[in-house]
């Protein structure tokens, strides 16, 4: 299946409700400021940021994004607060338990581990040496699924180059427990092809999460080929 973007005229006064609102609930950090603290190293303002949830989506985003640049290792509890940003409640409670048993070079191994393999996708979802990603395929399998898909989010945000390789390997990892955060993933972050990935992968939770995705984007779901890059928990 594939997406078509649908017309619509827009009520002004909707739209500047929208905006007022925006402002109300996020104005606080500008991307000026992002790119200041990131030139001066200033990783302390930008965790904070960045572990916000009052601040816009894409001005977290940035922050994550430079403090990868920076090449930050959080803190567990910095980690935590990330995840925050897309975990329902009990999602969120069970990663916080997993803080006293998985240490933070544990996690920064997992981190270069979904790095590293993403990396060995094309464009088309295909990989680019099998046998190399096999293993970092089953690596990641073999780790603690929640762990997995608490770095799957926060690498998802702070590599938007990589972004679209993450999501693929996570569908294909299909770890259990994971469709929730990639369906605000998607609502955050999400474009068409994304959306198309998703629709496409055999998962009926993500499926959802498009069905509700379209609609408020402006979206309508047509019969076509559409995405086919991955399938959910398939190599």
């Amino acid at each position: 299946m594939k997406l078509q973007s649908m017309l619509k005229n827009h009520i002004i006064l909707i739209v500047a409700t929208v905006i007022v609102f925006g402002c109300l609930s996020g104005c606080v950090t500008t991307s000026g400021q992002i790119e200041q603290w990131e030139h001066s190293g200033n990783v302390s303002k930008l965790t904070e940021v960045a572990t916000n949830s009052f601040e816009r989506s894409h001005i977290r985003g940035k922050s994550l994004e430079s403090l990868a640049r920076l090449n930050w290792k959080p803190t567990n509890e910095e980690r935590l607060q990330v995840y925050g940003l897309f975990a329902s409640k009990s999602a969120y409670q069970e990663a916080s338990s997993l803080m006293s048993v998985i240490t933070a070079e544990q996690f920064s191994e997992i981190d270069s581990k979904v790095i590293a393999t993403s990396t060995l996708l094309n464009d088309n979802g295909r990989w680019t040496d099998t046998q190399k990603a096999r293993v970092g395929y089953n690596e990641l399998l073999a780790f603690n699924h929640k762990a997995v898909t608490v770095s799957l989010c926060q690498q998802i945000v702070a590599h938007p180059e990589l972004r679209t390789k993450i999501l693929i390997l996570a569908i294909k990892l299909g770890l259990d427990g994971s469709e929730d955060e990639l369906v605000t993933v998607l609502n955050e972050y999400g474009d068409i092809k994304m959306a198309e990935d998703y629709l496409n992968c055999r998962s009926e939770k993500l499926t959802d999460g498009v069905h509700r995705w379209v609609v408020e984007h402006g979206y309508r779901i047509d019969k076509g080929l559409g995405s086919r890059r991955c399938c959910w928990g398939r190599f």
